[in-house]
């Protein structure tokens, strides 16, 4: 079904299909400046460009609403005043107030002052990963723009460099018209590009005014070039694909696993590469960047090398991607806010009533099971990936959504049936259907996990479920068996990553106890100053009973087992009797000890706990 665009999307494609219109560089200058003061309510607006002889400095092109003349003529170099700053780094800065700001150099402060600006927003013309300008927008108001203008500016900033581009060709292959008779054949041909290029514009501008899904925008793409095209996002997951692009979406997904372009920002970037003995086609890559944040990277399998036209079908596209999903982002994040609270307002026992829970389940398009378990989902090594990679909050915010969506879909495909899943922190809450003859959940977890670190090779998972419970408004004491489980994989894994509440036996008294500060009191009354002595000297007491007592007080093979000498291990449990007050030598004394120490466990107790 396609996509309807909202009117704020409506306007933004009328004025993409402006600026994209033109082929003369004026008047794509005006068409820019024009679009900028309408979608973003500017006071002043500029458009800089670098100097055609190499000079590595920006002059203004177009300019409009500036009281001073001197801003009509402004010169900027690397990291002079904010659109300095742009220029130098390549990616979009925003100012709150040009007088008071000080990231910003001084240059000048005597030309804003004379215009009356109080902030600036800016953001690179980037052709070919080199800049060739930028677009600016100033306001006489403190803290005019917000971060939806910074995508709006970078957006249009991106339409305004492939249509300057498209301009500057048009312009040079008039000139060679008049002056080279003998390059007839030649300029035929760049004007055919210019052409089908002006062709796929209006095309791609007519997607978007006509609310286009993203499966649309990989048909035109295949049509134009001739090949095939794919979307993937942020986590390699397929967005969209043309028919028969599946080895296309596999070799991406290699290349982007094996780091082929090392380490990557959010920079609009292209690739390309030969056919290799998996995949019969070049391929062409290109990321799609909005507000200097990577949402997805747009492929083309081409049966032949690359061709300027391909790299400029491309771009055009990847432009009209980033305005798509920029949209969906938006809708989607409301959507997951609410069902995520939804969620945890099951888990914890904070709605009022069933009534509530099932229209509210409802209201989402979720048809809640009668019977169904939690199953909790530890993430590790988000953190480690983040450092590598220079993972921005939101870029680590969005692979942990992916990771939600990936669970419910892995988990309706293990056959959990209906799966209803949202993440708190590195914690994802799962929760699934029950049949009256359901398959083991241990298995089907054991899937789901499989699944995810099969995507997910640089992270680890663990998973704890409850029992099967009836529905009802207040989830939480099945969230808590979750726990529980979750709880008890340190302890007794043995290699394991997922336990289910029900096989725990008589442990689910310890991990669900009626009085958990009972049983912390009697673990503290018995080993605290053994747990105590063990935190302050870095010692390992606890550790050495908990062998000795399991070796059925063995002092050899307890040694054996913690690999010293037998001495050492009796050293050590006189050490423990004197501490703790007890006598291994008592039955009585041993089992309190053990059972002491099997709630240390369990519980985790900490110095703290029983006090």
């Amino acid at each position: 079904m396609a996509l309807q665009a909202s009117p704020s999307s409506f306007g933004a494609a009328q004025e993409a299909g402006d600026v994209l219109r033109h082929l003369d560089l004026e008047s794509t200058l005006l068409s820019i400046q024009n679009a900028a003061l309408d979608l973003l309510g500017a006071d002043i607006v500029g458009i800089l460009l670098v100097d055609q002889d190499g000079e590595e400095v920006l002059r203004m092109r177009a300019c409009a609403g500036h009281r001073t003349p001197h801003t009509a003529r402004l010169e900027v170099r690397r990291d002079q005043g904010v659109a300095g700053k742009v220029f130098a780094t390549g990616r979009p800065y925003r100012v709150d107030d040009y007088l008071s700001d000080t990231t910003i150099s001084r240059h000048f402060f005597s030309i804003a002052e004379k215009d009356g600006t109080r902030s600036a927003l800016g953001a690179p013309m980037t052709m070919q990963g080199k800049v060739i300008g930028t677009l600016m927008v100033w306001s006489r108001r403190p803290s005019a723009f917000s971060q939806a203008d910074t995508h709006t500016v970078v957006n249009l900033a991106n339409l305004a460099t492939i249509a300057i581009e498209n301009a500057r060709l048009y312009e040079t292959e008039r000139r060679a018209a008049r002056t080279l008779a003998e390059a007839h054949q030649q300029l035929e041909e760049q004007y055919e590009l210019l052409r089908r290029a002006s062709n796929v514009h209006e095309e791609l501008a007519h997607l978007v005014l006509e609310g286009g899904a993203l499966s649309d925008l990989v048909q035109v793409l295949a049509r134009h070039t001739g090949g095939k095209a794919a979307i993937l996002g942020p986590g390699l997951e397929i967005l969209a694909t043309s028919p028969g692009a599946e080895l296309l979406a596999d070799r991406a997904r290699r290349r982007r696993r094996r780091g082929a372009d090392g380490p990557r920002r959010a920079a609009q970037r292209s690739s390309t590469m030969p056919p290799d003995p998996s995949f019969d086609h070049w391929l062409l890559a290109r990321d799609v960047v909005a507000g200097g944040e990577r949402l997805a990277e747009l492929c083309v399998g081409l049966p032949r090398p690359p061709k300027r036209l391909d790299t400029l079908i491309l771009e055009q596209a990847a432009i009209v991607c980033a305005l798509e999903l920029t949209k969906q982002r938006a809708v989607l994040e409301a959507r997951v806010r609410v069902r995520s609270d939804f969620l945890w307002d099951l888990l914890d026992g904070t709605i009022g009533d069933d009534a509530e829970a099932l229209v509210r389940a409802s209201h989402l398009g979720y048809n809640l099971p009668r019977q169904l378990r939690v199953m909790l989902t530890t993430v590790r090594g988000l953190d480690g990936w983040a450092r590598a990679t220079e993972a921005s909050a939101d870029a680590i915010d969005l692979r942990r959504e992916s990771l939600v969506r990936a669970v419910e879909r892995l988990a309706t495909a293990a056959g959990l049936g209906c799966a209803f899943a949202a993440r708190r922190g590195s914690l994802i809450a799962l929760l699934v259907a029950c049949s009256p003859a359901p398959p083991a959940p241990r298995g089907l977890a054991e899937a789901v996990l499989e699944g995810l670190e099969k995507d997910n090779p640089d992270l680890s998972f663990s998973a704890g479920i409850s029992a099967s419970v009836p529905l009802a408004a207040n989830l939480h004491p099945a969230y808590l068996q979750a726990q529980h489980a979750l709880s008890a994989i340190p302890v007794l894994a043995s290699g394991r990553r997922v336990f289910v509440f029900d096989d725990l036996g008589v442990l689910q008294f310890l991990l669900a106890p009626a009085d958990r500060a009972e049983l912390a009191g009697f673990a503290r009354k018995v080993l605290g100053r053994v747990i105590d002595y063990d935190r302050d000297h870095q010692a390992d007491l606890v550790r050495t009973v908990e062998v000795y007592l399991a070796s059925d007080c063995n002092l050899q093979r307890t040694a054996d087992k913690l690999y010293i000498h037998p001495k050492t291990v009796r050293y050590r449990l006189g050490r423990v009797e004197e501490l703790a007050a007890i006598s291994l030598a008592s039955q009585q004394d041993r089992f309190d000890a053990q059972m002491a120490i099997k709630i240390v466990r369990v519980l985790s107790l900490s110095e703290g706990d029983g006090q």
